[in-house]
């Protein structure tokens, strides 16, 4: 059986992405300041073009390009969208950097990240790899594969047939091993940050369900990937205010 290596080690080994310093000075800085005072949030969030593109479209869900608009301020979209949802899209590009490069590096396959509505849904008995973390960032994140790809993966990562991967015990833990490539990463990130937590051992189960969770406290978001070989999801929740 397959042993699950140190995901500190796998991201330091090939070099996963380390988070931008931007979202260092927005992590630490709502580890200081009261959470209902976003002057110097917006301030900072201003000062990064990217994820003022990314907050404005998340305030302005309905519109079907920057002209229609409402919301066309960092200042109002904070206000609508509340300060947790802003760190999550500002910590959203180390996890997609995470997963391209785990996935390009270790597995050979070039993910292109994508809107998830523009990928069709699992209406079908998928497979979930959790890890949740704990401390003065709470969340968890949640990789959704179809079945058919995790032979691809035990190969890939493991050099292990489709024989073995009928195993569900063999399979439960190349798909840990891909948790722990990409969380640990995240993880680390979130400690530069200053936002210190502790990692859960990948949980994997299959279910039907394809509900986006939500932390208590905090704000989800999904990602959608896909390659010729490949199609999952990423879902990210994080409550940055409590620390357990």
């Amino acid at each position: 059986m397959p042993t699950v290596a140190n995901p500190e080690d796998i991201a330091k080994q090939f070099g996963l992405e380390s988070v931008p310093e931007s979202v260092k000075r927005l992590n630490q800085l709502l580890t200081k300041c009261d959470a209902t005072d976003t002057d110097d949030f917006a301030k900072l969030v201003n000062q990064d073009a990217e994820l003022t593109k990314r907050l404005l479209r998340a305030a302005n869900p309905r519109a079907e390009c920057e002209e229609d608009y409402g919301i066309t301020t960092v200042e109002d979209a904070i206000q609508r969208c509340g300060m947790s949802a802003a760190l999550l899209l500002a910590m959203s590009e180390p996890l997609i950097k995470a997963v391209q490069k785990s996935f390009s590096t270790m597995l050979n396959l070039e993910l292109k990240n994508v809107l998830p509505q523009t990928l069709d849904p699992f209406n079908f008995v998928h497979v979930i790899g959790e890890v949740s973390f704990s401390g003065k960032a709470t969340g968890l994140v949640q990789y959704r594969l179809p079945a058919e790809f995790i032979p691809v993966l035990g190969d890939r990562l493991l050099g292990l047939s489709a024989e073995d991967m009928q195993d569900e015990a063999t399979a439960n833990d190349v798909i840990g091993e891909l948790c722990n490539m990409t969380v640990g990463n995240f993880k680390s990130n979130l400690c530069d940050a200053g936002l210190t937590c502790k990692l859960s051992p990948p949980k994997i189960s299959r279910t039907e369900e394809f509900q986006l969770n939500v932390v208590e406290g905090g704000t989800s978001q999904r990602y959608g990937f896909h390659s010729k070989e490949a199609r999952l999801y990423a879902d990210l929740s994080v409550n940055p205010f409590s620390e357990s």
